[in-house]
């Protein structure tokens, strides 16, 4: 990989030397025209390297790549320490006092000037002298014109290509499920491995089972652990602990570790799930066994095992063990085709040939599928590519794993460049089964000076970072990706063997340990990055050590990167870290940073977040080169020095730091989490307005501090167009007399292209035309804000009336809080058509409405009166709502009405056919529930709970409920001398598992009709004056867990005499 770093590097310096040469620092110590110099021959040099890549077979083309990278290297760093020189001094002009920033004594710079010339001529001989070599060796000049991305690099047209269904694996799934949760009353533990080749889809196969719902119901508590290398048995105990408790246990002895298991897993039954296992002895898995039969969990529990290992185990785990073998022609063919081919798009005749034969020699593996589809999806449109993928002589080698390694660098080597190439190199400084966010990854790669701006796209560097994330997603290189609610991919992860790639390119770059010995940090070689994962093992000689490697060993000085998550001393020196990128320091003894910080000229990159230190030095304020800077909680104070982090970009702490300091921070990108306003000069709302490159989110707090509206404008927020999502907040308790609040939210006029809005605590009785109209006035011209998502309207208790909503077409999420004085949420136009209030809102929470009683006014409370999509609707403590009217068909998938005091009927709900979960909770007045669906065959959860005047449930209540889930019943009217008739119940037998009914003292029995349902694990019985259980309840052998409430008739005795045998969980709990 030497050659995809000089490249990026020395294209990354091609620019820097552009623009430092026109520089007025350069020009008057006489750089100009040795940089120029540099310029040229470095540009040569560059014309060779394609040739170069092609030769680098050769011994001779390696070892000039490898001269080469040394001294593009030291050219970085010298044109930075220029740089750095050249920002100070942008700082002082700034700032036109001296002391702000110390300028260096005259001798100094006389000898700086020297140094960094004498630096800068001497690369120019070496330079020079490797251009020659190069032409000795015959390399070709070749300016290649590619752009980094292009359309077929970059397919829009699928929106999530990494949400692909488990295919070929139904069989296997059911299977294991039917071992895990059979009836094996006489056994405590089931172990079951699941046995295949790297790549065959093992971890996928182990997803499926851990998420599916039977495993949900049957199982009390569920963990996966990544195990990945060989452990002790001591190591995995501790791992486990640590994957339920969230914790490290506190002694590693095996006595102490099986005592802490057992509080998190003693009465429980538990599935684990111990993932990318290695270790196969049988007397390893005896003796572990044992040790979770210690644990004294109830039988039933079950450990899932993935491996490569086929003899792993125990005779029970090999008899139980799932062998994966390669997936069907036609089972492969739909992996590769939806990877490879736009979805609904049909391949041409020749490419699906190809395509099939190319399947053909993935040998039933979706690792391959996966990678060698996404690969491809790129060159639909080149038939000669598709061939050579197809004729390559990786499928020849005999050897399986070397086969799918070598397919995977295949695909490795067809990503579009080598910008690419490296980012995804780098990501081997990340351990196994990391989950990698993609914001955090994309600053790490900016750090290294891995990805620049593309200025003839216009894209900053934020964005070449994000697609070139994509392309690594589309070619399957990241997998499990996670989105937000935007859409945008929030984080990923590695398949191990994607992780084995990437470590193979960059073993002499890079270097990850984990649970490091004295011995491995003593053997650390040359590397540029280094990163620390001590999970176990921690004691002081170590931590004394990795601190000396840190302050004294000699290849720190080369570090570029590096990761310490582990307990080092508490004070660490950084001076030997010089040619530092990236630092990121975590441990609760770090407690103060030393001031040599200030030093590091190259840090772009300090994540303190997980440490504990409260105070910053003054020295931090001199990391002029600093773009991302991630603070710990608790800071208590923030020296006025930070004002000059002129290149951060990304700023993250917890704390309010000043806004004399961030008005300074013209580069800042995202500010996390909190713009303070206060009253003194230097923190008010104005020293926003320099800030225009902000992104994301922005949060703006103590808004009452705005004097005026004019004072609001100046904040200049509809400039700052790349904002996303906008916070605006008054303080709560703020009671000041003469309030100015729609003056001051008039000039708080937002980016045209805002996606979610919130404001709280506003005080008008009206919004401002702005957030009526949702339109921005800009240049004379009124802009709709037509690219909301979100409305969050909080605590404006005086507001009389909603925004117009109907003309935002993406508009899907509304909360509406304490909105005391809203009456309905739309007033009729009266031109009698009663129009939905959003045409394409999908959830909407109502809560603490104290006069709200109507949707829309002159129209029934109907779902279908706030939007024909809507999903979700949750109503909660609006006590004026009188009457729901759910009678006309309408998708909405989950209905939650609580808290709702005036609420006297519900009169029809039968239109609502699509019901997941239904939830009717404390509601005083509920007279009656009528008309429930009667073809809502996917109706899961149903709450019916403290409705004290309900004095029966809806007619035919299960009739059509055969799916249901989870029923919770009761408390109903004190009134009745028993519980309501649950005729009926017996037909949900077969899915009914969880089931809880509320009672009275004078009601003395419990509806003898639940013996029937065959399914139930959980039964949960409050306030019931039961006196001993019914005989009945003693034969229903499916209950796992029984709990009475408050039933002062019973005690701990008479509950386990009358409670089921196979019950796991037998609990008796008065007040």
């Amino acid at each position: 990989m030497a050659e995809a770093l000089v490249i990026i590097v020395a294209g990354g310096i091609l620019k820097k030397v552009l623009s430092i040469a026109a520089g007025e620092l350069v020009i008057s110590w006489g750089y100009d025209e040795k940089l120029t110099t540099l310029h040229r021959t470095l540009d040569l040099i560059c014309a060779k390297l394609s040739d170069a890549e092609r030769k680098k077979g050769t011994e001779v083309v390696m070892m000039w790549l490898k001269q080469l990278k040394v001294v593009v290297g030291e050219a970085d760093d010298v044109l930075d320490e220029v740089h750095f020189e050249m920002l100070r001094r942008e700082i002082k002009k700034r700032d036109r006092v001296a002391k702000t920033v110390p300028s260096l004594p005259s001798l100094k710079k006389l000898s700086f000037r020297w140094e960094i010339g004498h630096k800068i001529k001497n690369i120019n001989k070496r330079l020079l002298d490797i251009n020659t070599q190069a032409n000795g060796l015959g390399l070709q000049n070749e300016h290649p014109g590619a752009t980094p991305f292009t359309d077929r690099l970059y397919r829009e047209s699928v929106p999530y290509p990494e949400k692909f269904k488990t295919v070929g694996r139904d069989d296997d799934v059911l299977r294991i499920i039917q071992i895990l949760t059979q009836s094996r009353t006489e056994e405590k533990l089931t172990i079951v491995p699941i046995v295949g080749m790297g790549g065959i889809g093992k971890t996928t196969l182990a997803k499926s089972v851990y998420n599916s719902k039977n495993i949900k119901q049957y199982f009390d508590i569920k963990a996966w652990l990544c195990v990945s290398v060989k452990v002790d048995i001591n190591t995995l105990l501790a791992k486990i602990y640590e994957s339920l408790a969230g914790k490290k246990p506190e002694s590693d002895s095996m006595v102490n570790l099986i005592k802490s298991l057992e509080e998190k897993l003693g009465s429980k039954r538990y599935l684990l799930v111990l993932d990318d296992v290695w270790v196969e002895e049988r007397a390893y898995w005896e003796a572990f066994e044992s040790c979770m039969l210690n644990v004294n969990s109830q039988n039933g529990s079950g450990i899932l095992v993935t491996t490569r290992k086929l003899e792993i185990g125990t005779t029970g785990m090999k008899a139980d063990s799932c062998l994966l073998k390669g997936l069907s022609d036609d089972h492969c063919w739909d992996i590769f085709r939806e990877r490879a081919f736009v979805t609904g798009s049909s391949p041409s005749p020749e490419l699906e040939e190809i395509g099939r034969e190319i399947v053909k020699r993935c040998g039933g593996l979706p690792l391959l599928l996966n990678v060698t589809g996404g690969m491809l999806a790129n060159y639909n449109d080149d038939k000669e590519k598709w061939f050579s993928i197809k004729n390559s002589k990786v499928w020849d080698l005999e050897e399986e794993r070397d086969r799918v390694q070598k397919s995977l660098e295949l695909s490795f080597d067809n990503l579009p460049n080598s910008i690419v190439k490296q980012c995804f190199v780098y990501c081997s400084i990340f351990k196994k089964d990391k989950v990698i966010k993609r914001e955090e990854l994309v600053r790490l790669w900016m750090a290294l000076g891995l990805i620049q701006a593309d200025e003839e796209r216009n894209k900053e560097m934020e964005a070449v970072g994000n697609e070139i994330f994509q392309v690594l997603v589309s070619n399957s290189l990241f997998q499990d990706v996670a989105r937000d609610e935007y859409g945008r991919v929030d984080h990923c992860s590695m398949h191990d063997m994607v992780h084995d790639l990437s470590l193979s390119l960059s073993k002499h770059e890079s270097l990850c340990l984990v649970d490091a010995t004295n011995d491995d940090i003593a053997c650390i070689p040359q590397l540029k990055h280094l990163s620390f994962y001590q999970e176990q093992n921690e004691y002081d000689e170590l931590k004394a050590n990795v601190s000396m490697f840190i302050e004294r060993n000699t290849v720190a000085r080369t570090l570029h990167t590096l990761f310490i998550k582990v307990e080092v001393e508490k004070k660490l020196s950084f001076q030997r870290l010089k040619c530092i990128r990236i630092l990121k320091l975590k441990g609760d003894s770090i407690e103060k940073l030393d001031d040599s910080i200030g030093g590091l000229v190259h840090l772009r990159y300090l994540n303190l977040s997980s440490t504990e230190i409260r105070v910053l030095p003054k020295s931090i304020g001199k990391l002029y080169h600093l773009q991302t800077l991630k603070l710990p909680d608790r800071i208590e104070q923030f020296p006025e020095t930070m004002r000059n982090l002129i290149s951060l970009r990304h700023l993250k702490c917890d704390e309010n730091i000043p806004t004399s300091i961030l008005g300074q921070l013209t580069s800042l990108r995202t500010l996390t989490p909190s713009f303070r306003v206060l009253k003194r000069k230097g923190h008010s709302i104005q020293e926003l307005r320099h800030l225009n490159n902000l992104s994301g989110s922005l949060f703006i707090s103590h808004l009452e501090n705005v004097g005026s509206k004019e004072e609001a404008s100046k904040a200049d927020l509809s400039s700052k167009k790349n904002l996303h999502n906008i916070h605006f907040k008054w303080s709560e308790d703020y009671q000041g007399a003469n309030r100015i609040d729609m003056d001051v939210l008039e000039g708080l006029q937002p980016p045209r292209d805002v996606k979610a809005l919130t404001i709280k605590n506003f005080s008008g009785d009206n919004f401002p035309d702005w957030v009526m109209k949702m339109v921005i006035h800009i240049e004379g011209k009124w802009m709709p804000l037509n690219k909301l998502m979100d409305i969050t309207l909080s605590n404006c208790r005086s507001c009389l009336s909603l925004p117009t909503l109907e003309h935002l077409p993406h508009l899907r999420h509304m909360w509406l809080q304490n909105m005391d004085n809203l009456t309905c949420l739309r007033t009729s136009d009266g031109s009698g058509i009663t129009k939905p209030l959003s045409p394409t809102l999908t959830s909407l929470l109502l809560y603490r409405m104290r006069k709200l009683e109507k949707w829309i006014d002159g129209a029934p409370n109907s779902s279908k009166m706030i939007s024909p999509v809507l999903g979700s609707l949750y109503i909660r403590e609006c006590p004026k709502i009188i009457h729901l009217d759910e009678c006309h068909p309408h998708p909405l998938f989950s209905l939650q009405i609580r808290g709702c005091e005036g609420l006297a009927s519900i009169k029809s709900i039968q239109g609502l056919t699509s019901l997941i979960s239904l939830q009717i909770s404390m509601c005083p007045s509920l007279l009656e529930i009528t008309n429930l669906p009667q073809q809502c065959h996917s109706l899961e959860t149903l709450y019916i709970t403290h409705c004290l005047k309900l004095t029966s449930l809806p007619h035919k209540l299960f009739d059509c409920y055969a799916f249901l889930n989870e029923l919770e019943l009761g408390v109903f009217s004190e009134e009745l001398d028993s519980f309501p008739s649950l005729q009926g119940i017996e037909k949900l037998r077969n899915h009914l598992h969880s089931l809880y009914l509320g009672g009275w003292d004078h009601w003395e029995s419990i509806p003898e009709e639940i013996q029937h349902l065959t399914s139930l694990t959980l039964l949960r019985i409050n306030s019931f004056g039961l006196q001993e259980l019914p005989m009945w309840l003693t034969n229903m052998s499916c209950i796992r867990e029984i709990i009475f409430y408050n039933c002062k008739g019973l005690d701990e005795e008479k509950v386990k005499r009358g409670a089921p045998r196979e019950a796991n969980d037998v609990t008796c709990q008065i007040r």
